[in-house]
């Protein structure tokens, strides 16, 4: 069985977040999947069941080092990355059936987009919430509408929170063991920082993002957390819909990555994408005795 080793988000400069994909022709149980995830121990694993791929529909199921997750974007990104250049898939736009539902991939002008769950207000956290788990004072955090800090879903749960500048976002820290059970206990993901001040002159947001609860302590690139950053920021300050934004990510870690979202807006429901460029860096042979 195959396995691929890619790269996705990656920037002029490398970066990127690593994801393995396996194409599953045996139909693996959910505990070897598990298995095969922890010993990848990479942010994500995807598993592409290659026994029900149908008029450019595809199954994916994703697997972090600790649990499986409903969707995840940088590992979606590399799966219709190499299955189009297997030739496995052929043409510019897909569907992608996931525990999330059933999302849409398109190519533009070579870039693939993957279409994000539909983006939710899941709740909203205090600014007291944050300040017991990060080194942040209180005047460094902006807060939503309502004086506190929202938690956005396009898939995975997600505190949004935005502070003031690009010095604040480089030197903060969590305490992974705090921030840990307090997402456990309240089912998040974890928590994207952003910064509208930025690296690069032509980027939109700058960002970090950490989830401890799943097994990351800071991710350098992120598919479904920047789709819900775009849902959140274009609500919050009323931004332009019609472009794509340009989102840095990883850059503190020395993995300077480039996320670009977009929305499309159709007759009955807007449709958030998060596109990148992906890498790849291995083709690796699964031996397994049970599948």
């Amino acid at each position: 069985m195959k396995q691929y080793i890619l790269t996705s988000f990656i920037s002029e400069n490398g970066g990127g977040n690593k994801a393995a994909v396996v194409f599953d022709d045996f139909g693996l149980s959910e505990s070897k999947m598990k298995s095969i995830a922890f010993t990848n121990n990479l942010s994500e694993t995807a598993f592409v069941d290659m026994n029900h791929i149908k008029n450019n529909k595809v199954q994916i199921r994703y697997f972090t080092p600790e649990e499986e997750v409903d969707v995840c974007g940088h590992a979606a990104l590399a799966s219709f990355y190499i299955l189009k250049q297997k030739h496995i898939l052929e043409g510019s736009s897909f569907f992608h059936t996931t525990r999330a539902g059933n999302l849409e991939v398109r190519i533009d002008q070579n870039i693939t987009f993957i279409e994000m769950a539909q983006p939710n207000l899941v709740c909203e956290v205090s600014v007291e919430d944050i300040l017991n788990f990060t080194d942040l004072k209180k005047e460094e955090i902006i807060l939503n509408k309502n004086f506190k800090i929202s938690v956005i879903s396009t898939g995975l749960k997600d505190i949004m929170l935005e502070v003031k500048d690009l010095k604040i976002l480089k030197s903060m820290k969590i305490d992974k063991k705090i921030m840990t059970n307090f997402c456990i206990k309240n089912k998040f993901i974890g928590m994207h920082v952003v910064s509208r001040e930025t690296m690069g002159k032509d980027s939109d947001f700058s960002c970090r993002n950490f989830a401890p609860a799943v097994g990351i302590d800071e991710e350098s690139a992120t598919g479904t957390s920047n789709a819900s950053l775009i849902y959140y920021m274009t609500q919050k300050y009323d931004m332009d819909r019609q472009k794509v934004y340009k989102i840095e990510q990883g850059y503190f870690m020395a993995l300077p990555s480039i996320i670009y979202v977009k929305i499309i807006e159709e007759k009955e429901k807007s449709k958030i994408f998060v596109g990148g460029n992906v890498s790849l860096i291995e083709e690796q042979e699964l031996l397994l005795e049970n599948p």
